[in-house]
C-alpha cells in the first residue's frame, strides 16, 4: 500500500475508532476510503491515522438516503444498544435455564424405557 504523501507535522492526525465514532462511519467503510486514498492517511509504528482537519463529511447513505449521526445521536444510539445488550444477556441466561431444565426432563424419560 502506498502512503498519501501529506503534512507529518501536523497534529490532526488521530486513529481510525476515533475518526469513526466522530464521523458516524465504520471502520471497514474506513479501511475503505484508505485503501482507495479516499481520505488523507499515514501509517505510524504499525497504527494508521486520518487526517481529520474538518473538511471530511460522510457520504450520505445509499439506502436510505440519511446523513451520518451527529454526537449527541450516537451517544444515545450507544445507550439504546448497551440497555438491549443487558436485555439480550438476561434472555440468553433464561433459556439456558430452560434448556438445561428440558435436558433433565428428557433425561428422565430416557432413562425409564
Amino acid at each position: 500500500m502506498m502512503e498519501m504523501a501529506m503534512d507529518l507535522d501536523s497534529k490532526n492526525w488521530v486513529p481510525l475508532v476515533e475518526f469513526s465514532v466522530k464521523k458516524g462511519i465504520s471502520l471497514s467503510t474506513l479501511r475503505r476510503y484508505i485503501k482507495a486514498n479516499k481520505i488523507a492517511w499515514k501509517l505510524v509504528e504499525g497504527r494508521y491515522l486520518v487526517m481529520d482537519d474538518g473538511t471530511f463529511t460522510a457520504p450520505r447513505n445509499p439506502v436510505d438516503g440519511s446523513s451520518p449521526l451527529p454526537q449527541t445521536d450516537i451517544d444515545g444510539r450507544m445507550k439504546n444498544l448497551e440497555q438491549q445488550l443487558i436485555a439480550a444477556n438476561e434472555e440468553i441466561a433464561e433459556l439456558k435455564t430452560l434448556v438445561a431444565f428440558y435436558d433433565e426432563k428428557w433425561a428422565q424419560i430416557t432413562t425409564k424405557k
